[in-house]
This record gives C-alpha cells, structure tokens and sequence, in this order.
C-alpha cells in the first residue's frame, strides 16, 4: 500500500469527507459493514484536529457539571473498549484534582463528582477514586502547591500516546477491508442532482494536479473545524449556514514537572491539565472562540503567557515558564453550534445533520474518546440509507493491524519485549517503541530493519525511531511527505529536538525512496521548517 497512487474516478456506496478520526473511524466501520467506500482528506490523516489534541482518552470528569451524564457514560464505555483494542498506545494515567481555599470546587463537589464517575465506569476493575488529605496528596506529587491545599480527589483516565497512530491504524484497516484512502485529495465540489439529492464529489488530487468525480450515494462530511465550509461548497443551508462553533485550543510542551496529571482549575472557571507525556508535561488548553486561518494555526504569545500563569497557581515549579516551553500547538474544535453559552459549556456530544434528503451527512461536537461510537451511529445512518443492515464489529476487533478479538487482559501481554523481539539485536529502547506505535505490528518492522542497508540505524540521534519505520511509512503507511513521516508515522517530529538536526538526512533517505527531485526536496525541507517555526511563534 502506498500513495501517491492516483486518485481515480470511482463509484461507491459512500465517500467520507475528512481524515481525521470522525473520518477513519467512519471508513472502518462501514468497511467491516460491507459498504465501498472512498475516504478523502486534503492533507495528511490526522494532520488537523486529532493532532492537537490534549492526547487523552477519558470520560470527562467536567461534563458531570454540565449534567452531560449521557457523554460520561457513554465516553467511560468507549475508554473501556480503546484499552482494550489499543493497548499500545492507550495507557493508565493518574489525575490529581487539588482542591485550594477559596477555590469553586469544594472537596464535598469533588468526592461527590468522583464518585458517579466511578459509578458509571464500566467493569470498576481498575483503582478506584479516592479523596486525599493535604499530606497524603503532596506525598503522592510533591509538586502541586502546599499553600492553602484542602485536599485532593485521586483517580484513572487514559494516556494517549500517539492520537495520529490511532487515527492511522482506522485508516489502514479500513483499506484491508476494501475501502481506498486518498491523503492530499481536496473536494472542490459536491455533486446534486436535480432534486437536490448529493451524488458525490469533484476532487482534485493535490499530487498530480487531477480531477476525479467519486460518485457516491451518501456524502460523510466529517472535516472537523472545516464542515461549515464544505456545506457552503456543497450550497445546503437546510439546517442553517453555521451547524458549527469553532473553537481553539493550545498547548505548551514543558519540561516534566510532575509524575502524575494535574488537573485543575482556572480563574474563569476552566479546567486545564498537566499531564506527563513522553520526557514533557503536556499543558493545555484554552478555549476561545475562533474565526481565522485553519491552516494557518499557532499559539500566540499571549495564550501562552495565560496558560503558564494558570498552571503555576497548582504546579509552582519554576520550569513552568515561557523561556522553557520546548514548543506549542494550535488546534479548533468542532463544537456544535449552541445559541448564548459559553465555549467551555457546549457540549461535547456528537450530532450528526442531515440533508438533502439523508444523502449529506455532517458531524459536528466530535470527542477524540468517542470516535468509535460515532462510527457506529454513522454506520447505521448510512446502512439505513442504503436500505442494508450489517452488524458493528469495530467493538471487538484490535488496531494494531491484527485485527482479531482479543480481551483486555490478553492484550495487554503485547507490551511485553518477548524474546523473539530482544533476539533481533535492537536496544531495548527501540524496541519498546516500536510496541508503541505498531502494537503487534512491530514484527514487520524488525523482519524489515535486518533486510534493508542500514534498517536498524536510528533516524535521528535523539530518537530510537530506525531506518526501516521510514520504509514502513512510505512503502506501507500512506506517507508521502516528510512531515507525514516525522510528525504522524514516528515520534521524531514531536520529541524535544522536533527532528531540526536530522531532518536533512531524513530527507535525503526519503527522496531516494519516493524518487523526488532535488526541487521537491528542498520544497519537503521548506515546508517542514516552516511548521517547526509556527510551533515557535508563540517566542515574539
């Protein structure tokens, strides 16, 4: 599997609008339901939204206050499944809740919200919640702030590691499945026929310069922050010209301050975390209502400066400081649109707008934990459309590309450095991460890196990512751009070096691979100093 591979006229039961994981988890689902699909992105998979997350796969502690107990229930089930199916890149993590005098969030409010959490967790097979005094609090993560600290509420969500990965693993399975995936594919128009019914789309492969008409019979239109404007190009303005609230969120990469997540709460009352990721503490997020470039987005200096000073109010560590951010990331929600709330306060529930007669699908309040069960309720929006029914798999079937019914327990053995891996003469290091990324699908990597010249040489001197991966990504992964590669295939692009010393050498290899001109090169090298220096932005 590879690409570019020409995108093609085609007919098929359904095209998928959007890369992303509202788009892969769509492809796969109706896939394993028997349905052709086509799913189109214009740029990389996962290069939007679900890059930019806060990389958590949880139930959402803060929607109990909105009385959103339907999304906690149903965002706790999912996180169950995504353990379960994903192992290797969704992991335990630890919250702390620090509760200060003169704080709106009361112990009692804490023990009470943390107990119905625990209430609609499914199974409860992991360590329960617990309410801390101060010592035992400052004992477990001496790095929160002593002064004034009434206690802490202790609890479990999920890390997730690699949110691109996940988003990947979607993407591929739905291609062994029978669906085509076209990254770098940009819709210039929808088709309609005469009684307003959509046909399917014009899209012009931004490889090769070409159009291709992709008829379909239902059109998914899962763009994420970009849906108004695809519904603008598609002329429907049944259900309004905004079924959207965009809105933006940053993050700041720090050094790692504390051992455990922190999450806390914020002067207008939103809450913002600390969670360690990788050699980071990954803070974030604001929440602010945003009109501008989506594919120009970057942290401002002013949105950095207000997180940290919200951050050390919980975690007074004076490594929480704008000289010490490594780097930022920008990205937009795709709320739905509700008339008079505030940004935090809109739900995070996803809806799914119908129109032109069921043959136009939009989705709107995406959450990265709920992406499946959006899948599924998008399946059967879509089967019912084409007159089909086909059970869901997606519950029970692993994203690690051995896609086999597997329990959680059994799972979680794939983490393990077996012997046959530690017989391949890796570090150790290495071979942990490739468990990280490919799950059970390591194997392919290990058998490639003794073939290849130089299979086993790491990539980046910073990194255990290796020689073959990049083979991998290109050959295997879709991958046809060297931020594809270092920025949503290996970890390089995102670790502390951001891939700034190797990223010549990186370059070289991949050009031999994809046979590009020294022009195309240097256009690939361009491009990605230009996203290390919005990444940067944020320094003045």
């Amino acid at each position: 599997m590879s690409r570019p591979f020409p995108l093609t006229d085609g007919t098929y039961d359904v095209v998928i609008l959007g890369g992303g994981m509202a788009g892969a988890g769509a492809a796969r689902e109706l896939a394993l339901r028997g349905a052709s699909v086509a799913l189109l992105d214009k740029g990389d998979f996962a290069s939007g939204t679900t890059s930019r997350s806060s990389k958590l796969v949880h139930g959402g502690l803060r929607y109990l206050e909105l009385l959103d107990v339907g999304l906690v229930r149903e965002s706790l089930r999912e996180r169950e499944t995504l353990r379960r199916l994903a192992p290797h890149v969704v992991r335990p993590l630890p919250f702390l809740v620090p509760v200060y005098r003169g704080g709106s969030r009361g112990l009692v409010k804490v023990r009470i919200g943390l107990r119905l959490y625990d209430w609609l967790t499914p199974g409860r097979d992991r360590e329960r919640y617990r309410v801390l005094k101060p010592v035992d609090a400052l004992s477990l993560e001496p790095a929160i702030r002593a002064q004034d600290l009434k206690g802490a509420g202790y609890y479990f969500d999920d890390l997730l590691l690699y949110p691109e990965r996940l988003c990947l693993e979607n993407v591929l399975s739905a291609c062994r499945h029978g669906a085509r995936a076209y990254n770098y594919a940009d819709v210039e128009e929808v088709l309609r026929d005469r009684g307003g019914r959509v046909t399917g789309v014009k899209a012009r492969d931004l490889l090769t310069g070409r159009m291709a008409t992709l008829t379909a019979r239902v059109v998914v239109n899962a763009t994420g922050p970009w849906v108004d404007l695809v519904r603008e190009r598609a002329r429907l303005a049944e259900r309004g010209t905004h079924v959207l609230r965009r809105t933006k969120g940053i993050h700041c990469l720090l050094p790692r301050v504390s051992e455990r997540a922190v999450y806390h709460s914020t002067r207008d009352d939103r809450m913002i975390f600390v969670i360690p990721w990788r050699d980071f503490s990954l803070v974030g997020t604001t929440d602010t209502d945003f009109d501008g470039d989506l594919d120009r987005l970057h942290a401002t200096r002013e949105e950095v400066l207000y997180l940290l000073e919200e951050v050390r109010k919980a975690v007074p560590d004076p490594r929480v400081a704008l000289e010490r951010v490594a780097y930022t990331y920008a990205g937009v929600r795709p709320l739905t649109f509700e008339e008079g709330r505030r940004a935090s306060d809109v739900s995070r529930a996803h809806r799914v707008v119908e129109e032109a007669e069921g043959t136009f699908l939009s989705v709107t309040g995406t959450k990265l934990t709920c992406f499946r069960s959006l899948a599924e309720h998008l399946g059967d929006r879509v089967l019912d459309t084409l007159g089909r029914r086909a059970p869901s798999r997606t519950a029970g079937l692993t994203l690690d590309g051995a896609e086999e019914e597997v329990g959680r327990v059994e799972a979680h053995t794939w983490l393990d450095v077996s012997p046959e891996m530690a017989a391949s003469g890796l570090p150790r290091e290495t071979l942990e991460a490739l468990v990280t990324l490919y799950g059970r699908g390591f194997r392919r990597v290990i058998e490639l890196a003794g073939k290849i010249p130089a299979g086993a040489e790491r990539l980046c001197p910073q990194n255990p990512d290796i020689v073959a991966q990049l083979h991998v990504a290109v050959q295997e992964e879709l991958a046809v751009s060297l931020q594809d590669v270092l920025l949503r295939r290996t970890g390089i692009g995102t670790s502390r070096c951001q891939g700034v010393d190797c990223v010549e050498s990186i370059g070289q290899r991949m050009a031999q691979l994809a046979g590009w001109t020294p022009r195309r090169l240097a256009a690939e090298l361009d491009a990605y100093r230009a996203h290390v220096a919005r990444s940067q932005r944020f320094r003045g």
